[in-house]
């Protein structure tokens, strides 16, 4: 049986527990009738271990000599809850600042309630009991238990746990928000009102609108990757949490720019053009924007309050810059690549509200010249037969 050998005067076995290797040795001569005995031993130790039973008084029964047993027997308990989110903590570095602030933030919850829970005792019903009794709202639920699931897994997959207690927590159903666009005319009475601010104010505005960069994007946005002659712009960054990253389809692509959205990039020449680095500053500090939320709270939220418009968030400059284009009879596809998205069928799913809109009034179109009134009323003109 594999696992078992001679160690000097005695028989070593080799098992995994809690995610370790143990080799402790018994001391008793390598015979065959003492090397059956370790196989059955052995055999038993994995059965309580895949049951998730075995003790450390069970270890120091079998094994009272080793030194772990007798010098340092707190190394066999399981790590702690705590102590697990630590670790994946540390190895999920590599996601950016906005994701691991938001994951630390959900983790706070579950350390106050499990943080000192030895890892192998906690239960799904424990878990289930406290997502569930919160009061939090679908959405927000569904992302407090995303890092607990994630550390849980991590434990899973280094054999610390049996299974992941939170693997089985369905998320919550999540009623997805339609798109909220402005309308061709509240573009222009928003425009319009932030005609009050500095004119950088009114240019990122009026570029967000008409090239449908993300917020994100749109801050990150610098002079090298902007291109007059073709009219384009090349998207190939993003700027959240002070920190830039890769954008959120991990693809750089190139946007047509149309006639409004070259004219508010023409405007800010003036006055970032010579620093040769981002497009849009903050004309307040004349520093870079470190993310979207001081545009969104000092002039965004400000004047759709102050015209009696919708709340909405700025993203939905993004979604204006789409209906607008789809409602104006742009090809789908066309517009779909404009946004960055792989296929058509987010576009479709997405939009298909504006797209029959734009459908249906070219349909109505031709309908109406065919049917016109006046061209009908029209004597019919009859050729004559030679």
């Amino acid at each position: 049986m594999g696992g078992i050998k001679p160690h000097g005067k005695g028989l070593q076995i080799t098992f995994y527990w809690n995610g370790e290797r143990y080799r402790p040795t018994i001391k008793i001569p390598p015979t065959a009738s003492n090397i059956r005995y370790a196989e059955r031993l052995k055999a038993e130790i994995e059965r309580a271990i895949a049951l998730g039973t075995y003790t450390l008084e069970q270890y120091t029964s079998h094994f009272p000599t080793s030194r772990i047993a007798r010098s340092s027997p707190e190394k066999l308990q399981p790590d702690t809850f705590r102590t697990v989110s630590q670790k994946w903590l540390a190895v999920s570095s590599h996601l950016s600042n906005g994701t691991l602030i938001k994951y630390r933030q959900a983790l706070e919850f579950w350390l106050g309630k499990i943080g000192e829970t030895p890892i192998d005792q906690i239960k799904y019903s424990t878990i289930a009991a406290l997502a569930n009794s919160q009061g939090w709202g679908p959405k927000n639920r569904n992302n407090i238990l995303i890092p607990l699931r994630q550390v849980l897994e991590m434990a899973y997959l280094d054999g610390t746990i049996q299974s992941n207690p939170a693997g089985r927590i369905r998320n919550a159903k999540v009623q997805k928000e339609p798109p909220d666009p402005l309308t061709p005319d509240e573009v222009d009475f928003v425009l319009a009102h932030m005609q009050k601010y500095d004119v950088q104010i009114v240019n990122i505005f009026e570029f967000a609108i008409f090239t449908g960069l993300r917020p994100s994007e749109t801050i990150s946005l610098r002079w090298g990757e902007v291109d007059f002659k073709r009219g384009l712009v090349r998207v190939k960054r993003a700027r959240t949490f002070g920190e830039e990253h890769e954008t959120k389809t991990f693809k750089v692509r190139d946007v047509e720019l149309n006639a409004r959205a070259l004219a508010a990039l023409t405007r800010q020449k003036e006055w970032t053009f010579l620093k040769g680095g981002y497009v849009f500053n903050n004309p307040v500090t004349g520093e870079s924007y470190s993310e979207e939320r001081p545009l969104r709270r000092a002039y965004w939220n400000p004047t759709l309050k102050a015209l009696g418009l919708r709340e909405r968030n700025f993203y939905q400059t993004r979604h204006t810059y789409a209906t607008l284009n789809l409602m104006a009879g742009a090809n789908p596809m066309w517009v779909a690549k404009q946004l960055g998205h792989a296929t058509m069928a987010m576009l479709l799913t997405t939009y298909s509200r504006w797209i029959d809109g734009a459908d249906k009034s070219a349909e109505r179109a031709k309908i109406d010249t065919a049917f016109d009134p006046i061209a009908t009323a029209a004597p019919h003109k009859t050729k004559t037969l030679l």
